[in-house]
């Protein structure tokens, strides 16, 4: 029958969020998960966080006096059920004398679709939908100029959340390969800035400009410079399990927060893999895109597991691109629709020219079409809907029993 594994598929499309998959008797398969933790997701941890907050004071002493306040949300995109945390939020808001009609929600969206009611209730839960005004960050509209940071970026904001008096965030900390962690800071550029910040965010990154996974990059620095300017009273980080739970809450200054929650996230998302000799190392490296895997746009970060892991990956090893990609194709008005900024297929990218062009190049994807793929990856990457196809086609470049590592998560780190 070969070996039957069960990884994790498809997040926020239903409560199984798993694909069974089966490689053939003759593989030889090693699964590579990260460290994980339990779950902590409950009312206690969040009152804890909230009220214990790191390097400033909590909310409900920030908030006295105050008028009005935002709450700025991470996106469907990023893994996180945020409805206890945002809960907390209100209440605190509420204790101080800010009363729910007097918040607002704004989904930072960045360069992303919308969100729908639906979304927001899977991400908020629907107490919050129900109790504050909810709005989409907009890219192009609702925007106040607040000049430039050190290294010269444009500074358009959010127009709603300037004018609050009272500022909070609640992203996720995971793997990034721009600014090198998520949450903190990054949730005000790109979450809610105008497109014009974002090119230049981005068009520095994609250059290869103060980038990395995992550490404190250039890039990371530019967004904090931006973040002291426009202002952010508390930001709560969570640090993810690896099936989308809680496994750390850090909140109060968005980076002495984000540090720790940096140090937490370093620990559960950690990945041990063997030093092996090249004769040992493993013929196809298969990469899942879980849980970054709503959509096709989001599976250039399949590259950052495959960097990190590429030292027991002989060196023209099969990679696979897992992704459940529920959404089909996605959207990103930035860097992935024809005509955008900064639209490029992925097969021009200096970075993914380099390390996947010399190997066979996978994607598998149960929901995505051949132009999908290929308005994303270039001519010679492979696609498969059917796993069993892929296994088959996997054969004839990796010989008839390959060794094949599986790397479940597009989180881990290495």
């Amino acid at each position: 029958m070969g070996r039957r594994l069960e990884i994790p598929w498809g997040a926020w499309s239903g409560s199984e969020e798993e694909l069974s998959i089966q490689f053939p008797n003759s593989w030889d398969v090693q699964v590579f998960p990260m460290r994980d933790a339990e779950d902590i997701t409950s009312s206690a941890a969040v009152e804890s966080a909230l009220r214990n907050p790191i390097g400033t004071p909590p909310i409900r002493k920030l908030a006295i006096g105050k008028t009005d306040a935002v709450v700025v949300v991470e996106d469907i995109s990023r893994p996180t059920k945020c409805g206890p945390i945002c809960e907390g939020i209100l209440n605190e808001l509420n204790q101080a004398g800010i009363p729910d009609s007097r918040i607002t929600l704004i989904g930072a969206v960045g360069a992303h679709r919308p969100m729908t009611r639906v979304d927001y209730t899977n991400k908020v839960g629907e107490t919050v939908v129900e109790r504050v005004n909810i709005e989409n960050h907009h890219p192009y509209e609702n925007l106040v100029q607040l000049g430039e940071s050190k290294l010269g970026t444009p500074i358009h904001l959010n127009k709603t959340y300037h004018k609050a008096s009272v500022k909070i965030s609640v992203s996720t900390v995971i793997p990034h390969p721009l600014a090198g962690f998520g949450g903190g800071a990054k949730i005000i550029l790109p979450g809610i800035c105008g497109i014009e910040t974002l090119a230049a965010n981005h068009r520095a990154g994609m250059k290869g400009v103060g980038i990395g996974v995992g550490f404190i990059t250039d890039l990371r620095k530019d967004i904090e410079d931006v973040c002291s300017r426009v202002g952010l009273d508390f930001s709560v980080n969570i640090v993810a399990t690896s099936r989308r739970g809680i496994a750390g809450i850090y909140a109060g200054h968005y980076i002495e927060a984000h540090r720790q929650a940096i140090e937490r996230a370093r620990e559960v998302y950690h990945t041990e893999i063997p030093k092996l000799d090249r004769k040992d190392r493993f013929d196809v490296g298969f990469f899942n895109l879980f849980p970054e895997d709503t959509e096709l746009s989001q599976a250039l970060k399949g590259v950052n597991s495959f960097m990190g892991s590429q030292s027991i990956l002989k060196p023209k090893s099969a990679v696979v691109f897992a992704t459940a990609a529920t959404e089909g194709r996605g959207y990103h008005s930035l860097l992935a629709e024809t005509g955008a900024k900064l639209y490029e297929n992925w097969g021009e990218n200096p970075l993914f020219k380099a390390v996947m062009s010399t190997r066979p190049f996978y994607v598998f994807s149960p929901n995505v079409a051949r132009a999908d793929i290929y308005h994303f990856f270039p001519e010679y990457a492979v696609f498969h809907r059917h796993f069993d196809d892929l296994t088959h086609s996997l054969e004839e470049s990796a010989g008839p029993n390959p060794k094949a590592a599986v790397f479940p998560s597009s989180i881990q780190l290495f």
